[in-house]
């Protein structure tokens, strides 16, 4: 597991709920918060606080994403770390918050993984948090306000559906961009230039993560079929995917154990292989078609279930 540089890190996630943008903190500031307020947008939300990157290196590919999944997520909701994870063709993404870096890294080292820092050193002020057994809630010295609502996720549980469409996950080379960066311009940005032949209550997703060695992307098959073959990354005869969305109410930025309680019971229990992208209201769990009515089942076995 690498920490990554402050570089470059970019991540585009929309579906039926929304989009969530992940990117510089600079960027946001600068670029995309003066955008969209200057378009009057209703609904923007940015939460405080920086967020710092986690690059997961692991052997196992996409075929041991789940468990993957499963073991990074496992000794950070014991020390009840808020994180976002995200699954990408090439490698996966843990995201922290900065005050919480050394306290996560120092979990994960116990656990057993291995981290190494691509920044040459790393210095925060620390504090220890807190347990508060009555409220059920993290405590930072000197905070009053907790910052981390209980792990249990069905209790801030809006709604779950499953999207018709059948997703690719692939990778893009780097090295030719000039090739498809116009595709991944209309598909961000016009949509509609790239699903003329869905109809208007088409329900689209899609997820584009870029960082300095490597882009991915998750869309419906006829959307990646836009790109040229050759400038493509991915599996040969790959199941076809689905996705599942779970909806919660409020922030996922500050809530712990939502990665866990998803993925222990698919991935180890129910030996269901995943990708896991977290958005900022919603959780995106992309299973095989196969799998898709287990993986249901279990996630929300008592929710009435909307098929988008």
């Amino acid at each position: 597991m690498t920490l990554c540089k402050d570089d470059y890190f970019f991540s585009f996630t929309e579906n039926e709920y929304g989009i969530s943008i992940i990117a510089n903190a600079e960027a946001i500031e600068k670029d995309f918060l003066p955008a969209l307020q200057s378009a009057e947008c209703t609904e923007l939300d940015a939460p405080a606080g920086i967020f710092r990157v986690l690059q997961v290196d692991d052997e196992r590919g996409q075929g041991g994403s789940g468990k993957r999944i499963c073991e990074i997520s496992e000794p950070l909701t014991r020390k009840r770390f808020p994180i976002l994870y995200i699954s990408t063709y090439q490698t996966d993404f843990v995201l922290v918050s900065e005050p919480q870096l050394c306290q996560v890294m120092e979990a994960l080292r116990e656990d057993g993984f291995e981290i190494e820092s691509a920044l040459p050193e790393i210095r925060f002020d620390l504090v220890t948090p807190h347990w508060n057994e009555d409220e059920g809630v993290l405590l930072d010295e000197g905070d009053k306000q907790p910052p981390s609502p209980i792990a249990d996720p069905s209790r801030f549980l809006l709604a779950t559906s499953v999207l018709v469409n059948e997703l690719q996950c692939v990778g893009l080379n780097k090295h030719d961009r000039s090739i498809w960066v116009q595709t991944v311009l209309k598909i961000l940005c016009y949509p509609e230039l790239v699903q003329s032949d869905c109809g208007p209550d088409h329900k689209r997703f899609c997820s584009f993560v870029a960082t300095s060695d490597d882009i991915s992307i998750i869309a419906d098959k006829q959307i990646i079929a836009f790109f040229d073959d050759s400038s493509l990354m991915q599996e040969q005869d790959a199941p076809a995917q689905k996705v599942i969305q779970v909806h919660f109410s409020g922030s996922n930025t500050d809530r712990y154990g939502i990665v866990r309680s998803i993925s222990k019971p698919l991935s180890i229990d129910a030996n269901i292989n995943m990708l896991y992208l977290s958005s900022y209201m919603t959780a995106n769990i992309i299973v095989s078609a196969d799998d898709l009515e287990r993986a249901v089942s279990i996630i929300s076995p008592q929710k009435d279930l909307l098929i988008c």
